[in-house]
């Protein structure tokens, strides 16, 4: 990486987190996971950044991940590899505008008050993508976050499926 461009920061959510450390392979397919892998192999040797909310850690931690999953997890986050962020009073005020946004979105599914938190954290620490997997097909109540990629009302937010973007080839 040359002096002039620009670090890459991705936010992760839980279900990311999640696919990452069970290597969900077959939920979510392989290129998906190798995608995280490889993201969080180049975050270890600082090639990126990763962030995700301090309330990735109950969504995450809450679920039956195994000791040595749970590890891993804990580990990604010593060094300031991956960082988790607080939510304070900007964090809180920013997800409360996305909620009230999504209030009267169509179909009348509206922002589940994590995932506003989430998009908050991501918006506010200016993440280059937000990276889920929550397409909200298994949720009549809420939104799923793909559906908001590039939304304007989520701050035209890049949020995708993990994946790695292809090298040009010229």
């Amino acid at each position: 990486m040359s002096g002039t461009e620009k670090t890459k920061i991705f936010y992760w959510e839980a279900c990311t987190y999640l696919a990452w450390l069970q290597n969900e392979e077959k939920a979510h397919g392989k290129d998906c996971i190798d995608a995280l892998h490889r993201i969080a192999k180049d975050n270890f040797e600082k090639k990126n950044i990763i962030i995700t909310s301090t309330i990735t850690f109950v969504e995450v931690l809450s679920s039956t991940l195994g000791e040595e999953n749970e590890r891993k997890f804990r580990r990604s986050f010593r060094h300031q590899d991956h960082i988790a962020y607080d939510v304070d009073p900007p964090i809180a005020m920013k997800a409360r505008e996305f909620r009230d946004r999504f209030l009267k979105y169509k179909g009348g599914k509206t922002l589940s008050t994590p995932d506003a938190i989430h998009l908050a954290t991501a918006a506010i620490y200016k993440a280059d993508e937000v990276w889920t997997l929550d397409n909200g097909q298994t949720d009549k109540k809420h939104l799923g976050l793909l559906e908001l990629d590039g939304h304007e009302w989520a701050d035209k937010l890049a949020i995708k499926r993990p994946h790695v973007d292809q090298p040009d080839l010229l």
